[in-house]
């Protein structure tokens, strides 16, 4: 039985038939490589014929064996020339059907491949040459008898020159064909693999192996569709096809880049901004104009797998048969800050011929690591109110209200994919209480989950249990707390249907400055804005930001806003005074690099887009530069009489039972503390109560307040205590 099919005759006068399909035009080929694989050995005979006998040979592979399977009789003298020429003729002939396949819109997968590395016709033909153990095991056989070793199976890279070369001195200009930097090896199309056990280890004993990919590309049936290589699954994804429902305002950038891609086919572009999805899906619309697929490459995983170099040949080789554009995601995450300039400069080494283009996503406006050299620096800004609505509205449908989207889209800066996400979550939540109907609560615990930075180990996430009616402040302090909270609502409206964006050239954000004593009611106001705009609170952890080494404080503070940076948080400083005091006179280097520290914390201050609050027991303590700059300062003034009775309402008027002889008026003028001390007292106090079964007594209120005063280190004086002196002096 042959290794391939009789050949169906073609009448002379007609035109060449095209070929029918990949296998049809493979089984051509491998014709071909038969008769040249019998000129080969035909050729191998007669030499060893010459030689002395050998008992062996043969008895593995016989002779009758080797002709069967290549289906022709050994030619007498002169037969050797006469099959060259038949060679030609059939070579001749494949090239004739396979302009007729492709006039007829017929892709074969060998001519593709043949088009996106412009391999020569001898480079095209070693592809066939280590493809032919992939199609039929039989020249296994073929080859080791051809290599003189039943050992050796597979095309070793002598064999092939002898094959293709019309010579010896055509096979040693050929040699360069299988050099590493070489086409045929640059791309990882074939592996020239040293034989175990080879005695002479040169290249022209290395065998030949075609990549099981390629291979498997090349026996796919014509219009099948385009794959990764499945090694690469770990690493990269083949986006889904086509550029989706594309919004009106998309129209024009995605019409740009897809002008700059096509004026300049093999474009590095950067992408930044930390909005992902729509900065993948922008690299995806622009390559839908110009008819390419995208693949999504994982820098994280990139940087992680044991040969990225190896996995960035492969990539760029299935771009070009897809063909594709790469868009490497995670560009300048600098967990690995080695691994990332190792990746960079591989991604840059593997770029420099790849003809298509190639996508840069990080989270920085500029790329921080080097890489490729870059023709175009896109900065991708936050999704527009509007855009920001018509996701929700996408993604939430009907179990979100008119009234809903507006609040959704003016507090949350998510991307497409979190709003997704976090309405698929919400369904959940409201799944998970029975199946009720999904509320306003459960989208916006949905969003804030969603945008949630990773700061546990700087910052400590606060519950925000307050609101408008637990805060005993005056009226004109309450009302620049509701002012805070209005400029982020109404951001949308003023900076970008009013215009005004252009004006806040340094960020968008909100930074305030509350200021008075401790206990009088900072904390508990960032609290109730949070409440009000759902948003999370994070009290950042001063001691673990402040490093007496040069450089670290601002290092950590920087990784701090970055992390924040669009994750719709309120940021609140405690103490604030700490990292944002006042700037000195400079006297030597700590000086210095003290000033810078101030400075650089401007700086990101003004940068941040989100809420920014600062805490301070004394204004005086804070640099003026701070001062200029804050959009709001908020004094918390100590408490008076009438403020100081509402405190102790709030805190003692709940399901607590009260005895008669409980006294408001007597606590809030006799003890003149602030709202945290109240609000300690009134804890303490019900604890009191609770360990001796009853209600809470006035007896209680005054222990209570005697250990509130001997913690701030203040006497228990008849004066303050008046009749109840004895009771808490007891």
């Amino acid at each position: 039985m042959t290794l391939i099919s009789e050949p169906v005759p073609e009448v002379a006068t007609s035109a060449p038939l095209p070929f029918a399909s990949a296998l049809d035009q493979l089984e051509a080929e491998l014709r071909l490589l038969a008769l040249r694989l019998r000129i080969e050995i035909d050729r191998g005979r007669r030499r060893r014929a010459l030689g002395p006998s050998d008992e062996y040979r043969g008895l593995y592979v016989s002779d009758e064996e080797v002709d069967d399977l290549l289906g022709t009789a050994p030619d007498g003298s002169g037969g050797l020339e006469a099959q060259r020429v038949a060679v030609e003729a059939g070579r001749r002939r494949l090239d004739a059907r396979a302009a007729a396949s492709a006039e007829a819109g017929i892709e074969l997968p060998l001519d593709r491949l043949t088009a996106a590395f412009g391999l020569n016709a001898l480079e095209r033909q070693a592809i066939v040459v280590a493809l032919a153990p992939h199609l039929d095991q039989g020249y296994a056989k073929v080859f080791a008898y051809a290599n003189d070793d039943v050992t050796r199976k597979r095309p070793t890279v002598g064999l092939t020159l002898d094959l293709l070369a019309g010579g010896r001195r055509e096979a040693t200009a050929l040699r360069r064909m299988f050099e590493a930097d070489a086409p045929l090896l640059r791309h990882a199309l074939l592996e020239v693999v040293e034989e175990p056990g080879s005695a002479a280890p040169s290249l022209l004993s290395h065998a030949l192996q075609l990549d099981a990919h390629l291979a498997a590309l090349l026996l796919a049936e014509v219009g099948a569709p385009p794959r990764l290589d499945p090694r690469l699954s770990a690493v990269a994804t083949l986006e889904a096809d086509g550029e989706g429902e594309v919004a009106p305002e998309d129209l024009v950038e995605r019409d740009r880049l897809a002008a700059v891609l096509r004026r300049q086919g093999d474009a590095r572009v950067y992408l930044g901004g930390r909005w992902t999805a729509e900065k993948r899906a922008r690299a995806r619309m622009a390559c839908a104009v110009l008819d390419l697929r995208l693949v999504t490459i994982d820098c994280g995983a990139l940087r992680a797998a044991g040969d990225p170099e190896r996995q960035l040949q492969r990539l760029c080789r299935d771009a070009r048969l897809l063909p594709a554009a790469l868009y490497l995601d995670g560009w300048d995450d600098e967990g690995d800050r080695a691994g990332s300039e190792r990746l960079g400069r591989a991604v840059a080494r593997a770029l420099v011929e790849h003809p298509l283009p190639v996508f840069l996503a990080g989270r920085s406006a500029r790329p921080a690591l080097d890489g490729p050299e870059l023709q175009l620096l896109v900065d991708t800004g936050a999704p527009t109110y509007e855009e920001r609505r018509r996701r929700w509205r996408d993604a939430a449908g009907s179990d979100a209200s008119p009234g809903d989207l507006d609040h959704l889209a003016a507090t949350f800066r998510l991307g497409a994919g979190e709003v997704r996400s976090a309405a698929r979550m919400a369904r959940s939540l409201a799944e998970w209480r029975g199946g009720e109907p999904v509320t306003r609560d459960d989208l916006q615990a949905a969003a804030r989950l969603q945008s949630q930075p990773r700061l546990s180990d700087v910052a400590q996430r606060i519950e925000a249990r307050y609101r408008w009616d637990d805060i005993v402040l005056p009226e004109e302090r309450v009302a620049q707390l509701r002012e805070i909270a209005l400029q982020v609502r109404y951001q949308h409206v003023v900076y970008e249907q009013w215009g005004f964006a252009p004006k806040a050239s340094l960020g968008r954000g909100v930074s305030a400055l509350f200021v008075g004593e401790s206990g009088t009611g900072k904390t508990m106001a960032a609290e109730v804005i949070a409440a009000e705009l759902g948003l999370d609170l994070y009290k950042i952890d001063l001691s673990g930001l402040v490093s007496k080494y040069i450089g670290e404080t601002e290092k950590n503070l920087s990784r701090v806003f970055d992390e924040a940076s669009g994750a719709n948080a309120i940021l609140f400083f405690d103490e604030a005074d700490a990292v944002f005091g006042k700037r000195t006179e400079v006297r030597d280097s700590h000086d210095r690099y003290a000033n810078i520290e101030v400075s650089y914390l401007l700086q990101k201050i003004e940068e941040y887009d989100g809420i920014v609050v600062l805490a301070s027991n004394l204004r005086a303590n804070l640099d003026e530069a701070f001062l200029r700059r804050l959009k709001a300062i908020i004094d918390f003034p100590f408490p008076e009489e009438a403020d100081r009775r509402r405190i102790w309402e709030l805190n003692l008027r709940s399901r607590a039972p009260l005895a008669d002889d409980v006294d408001l008026e007597f606590a809030a003028r006799q003890f003149r503390l602030a709202g945290g001390n109240i609000r300690n007292i009134a804890l303490l106090g019900a604890f009191l109560a609770a360990s001796e079964g009853g209600p809470i007594a006035m007896r209680h209120v005054v222990r209570a307040a005697r250990r509130e005063f001997q913690k701030l280190g203040r006497l228990v004086t008849q004066a303050d205590f008046a009749h109840w002196y004895a009771e808490a002096a007891r």
